[in-house]
């Protein structure tokens, strides 16, 4: 099974000092909670395949001692890095509203990652290759597969999330603008693009261009190459739905409420669980490392979110996570 492993997500009891025990102090509070974990982190590393990850939430009151305790059992330099999950909005009077929590990620071996991490798995993305396969099928005008994708696009854009941006259809499928063909950050490649109409050099990107000119001469033969409505606007490139790859972000919004309303809808007596971790979480984060034949590790169980979330993504890709 070890091989297996790739990703071990932990979700410890919150340390508030409400958990029933008398403490003589705060610092002996805090002490009996990192000696809980250090034993529990120390068992991890025993599991982890050398690709796999760990997962870990937690919220300010030990958020330091976490990361001091995975440092010292995995090792600073397997530190891959921290997501901050937006989870509440606090209307509550204070200095500073605390409206967030932390996800820690160590590896077992980081220099065995994938240079990138990539989820292909996408609700909206299916959506959208669905409709557009379905438009293309009934429209050989491009003029009028083009209407009908706009009314379909204008009905639903507020659904489509991080893909609101593909507005455009053809009939290789439905695609945005992106302006990744401007060189970011520094002095890229210099020449002229001349505009598919006007016939006069378009205006290049502050920086230049991101690919040599050979390069951008087969994207134009290749129909990739998105042209404004004159020479005066910036180039942009077609990137379709079919080729839309989520990346982890360091910053994650998520209603942290919605982890009640999955138990709701099964426990119809009450809650059986404080503070259960919303499913639509984990199904974020599992795409990323866990691949359709991988073990996913759950070493607080709690109200069972990462198994209720393997079963949904296996349920969506027909994957064989376990």
């Amino acid at each position: 099974y070890r091989e297996r492993v790739k990703c071990i997500y932990i979700d410890p009891p919150y340390n508030t000092g409400n958990d029933g025990f008398l403490y003589k102090d705060e610092f002996t509070r805090h002490s009996s909670w990192a000696s809980m974990m250090a034993g529990r982190l120390k068992e991890s590393r025993n599991f982890l395949s050398c690709k796999g990850v760990l997962f870990a939430s937690i919220d300010k009151n030990e958020r330091g001692v976490l990361e001091t305790l995975l440092s010292a059992e995995y090792g600073v330099a397997e530190n891959v890095g921290e997501i901050v999950w937006h989870n509440v909005t606090d209307n509550n009077p204070t200095n500073i509203a605390n409206e967030h929590e932390y996800l820690l990620c160590f590896a077992a071996e980081i220099e065995k990652l994938e240079s990138t991490w990539k989820n292909k798995i996408s609700v909206a993305k299916a959506v959208l290759i669905e409709i557009g396969q379905r438009l293309i099928s009934r429209n050989d005008d491009p003029q009028a597969l083009s209407r009908a994708y706009g009314e379909w696009y204008r009905e639903n854009k507020s659904s489509l999330g991080k893909m609101e941006g593909y507005k455009f259809i053809d009939h290789n499928g439905i695609y945005a603008g992106s302006r990744s063909v401007h060189n970011p950050g520094k002095e890229g490649y210099r020449y002229d693009v001349f505009h598919s109409v006007t016939g006069i050099a378009c205006k290049q990107p502050l920086m230049g261009y991101r690919f040599p000119e050979q390069t951008m001469k087969q994207l134009i033969a290749d129909g990739r190459v998105i042209f404004g409505e004159d020479h005066t606007k910036l180039i942009e490139l077609k990137v379709y739905a079919h080729e839309y790859e989520e990346k982890l972000e360091s910053v994650v919004t998520l209603d942290g409420r919605s982890g009640a309303n999955d138990l709701r809808a099964m426990y119809k007596s009450g809650l059986p669980f404080k503070n259960p971790k919303p499913t639509a979480l984990l199904e974020y984060l599992l795409p990323f490392v866990a691949l359709s034949n991988d073990l996913t590790f759950d070493f607080f169980a709690g109200s069972g979110t990462t198994g209720h979330a393997v079963i949904n993504l296996n349920r969506e890709d027909g994957g064989r996570r376990k």
